[in-house]
């Protein structure tokens, strides 16, 4: 389809998910790690009452409750996860813990004990309840675990859940309105098609938080450069770094002593990637 080209992707989804998974083509393969960075919006429906090994449907039933809750029950359990929180990973998963990847050790049938990891859910809507199934939409921070949510929102209410259906709507400034089926891919014009639904590499970060960069640093910018900057926001959280108000030159990270290139794009943009502006 694309011979020749380096492909990555920017964040996987669990195999019964479906949705939107962002492609890297060429030199955007540079920035799959800011682009994970992106906010992500979920769709799906939970269950409640079966609690299973891997958290979804598509694992064995571990235990089996009566689901004696209202719907309110539900809405009021979902309110209380949103804000940072912190998981336990699940034991199917790709998550490394001594060198180990977990869901090789849970195939196996071996279960051991995983650090908590820090999320951030910035909204979980419940929508239709009928009990004991619920619709909701989830938005999230990179390296959530939506089936742990779902599973954990069982336990709170007493009576085991898991997540029944999936799929992601939204990553960054990539919807699903917006994707290239994968039946496109399997046409004879998928090459043409997928080069119409390009995004350049500098419109694909825009969902990150714009810094101006000083007007002295007249050079190209290289990686490594810092300098101080007591305004730029929340350490560790990556930056579109912009010239002349809004040409993205490159990519930065706010440290302790300011701001430092992590990223610079080429002087010259040629190349696969310049599709359209969405």
């Amino acid at each position: 389809m694309l011979s020749g080209a380096r492909v990555g992707h920017a964040g996987t989804l669990d195999p019964a998910a479906t949705g939107v998974l962002v492609i890297c083509v060429g030199k955007a393969t540079k920035i799959s790690s800011f682009l994970m960075e992106g906010e992500k919006e979920y769709v799906g429906t939970g269950r409640l009452g079966l609690t299973t090994d891997t958290q979804d449907a598509d694992g064995e039933v571990l235990r089996e409750h009566p689901v004696d809750v209202e719907a309110e029950d539900v809405r009021r359990a979902a309110a209380a996860f949103v804000g940072e929180i912190e998981q336990i990973p699940p034991m199917y998963s790709a998550v490394k813990v001594g060198g180990q990847k977990l869901y090789r050790l849970a195939r196996k049938g071996r279960e051991i004990e995983r650090p908590a990891r820090r999320a951030t859910v910035h909204a979980f809507e419940i929508g239709r309840v009928a009990l004991p199934e619920f619709d909701f939409v989830l938005r999230c921070s990179k390296g959530t675990y939506v089936r742990t949510i779902l599973h954990d929102l069982g336990e709170a209410l007493g009576c085991g859940g898991h997540l029944a259906r999936l799929a992601r709507e939204r990553q960054g400034s990539f919807s699903r309105r917006d994707a290239v089926s994968w039946e496109s891919l399997l046409d004879d014009r998928a090459a043409e098609i997928v080069r119409a639904a390009g995004v350049a590499p500098h419109q694909a970060l825009e969902f990150l938080t714009a810094l101006e960069v000083p007007r002295n640093m007249d050079e190209p910018l290289r990686v490594g450069v810092q300098w101080p900057d007591e305004s730029a926001g929340p350490h560790r959280i990556p930056v579109r770094l912009v010239k002349g108000g809004d040409r993205t030159v490159g990519v930065g990270r706010v440290t302790d002593d300011g701001v430092r290139v992590v990223y610079a794009f080429p002087v010259s943009r040629g190349g696969f990637g310049r599709g359209r502006r969405r």
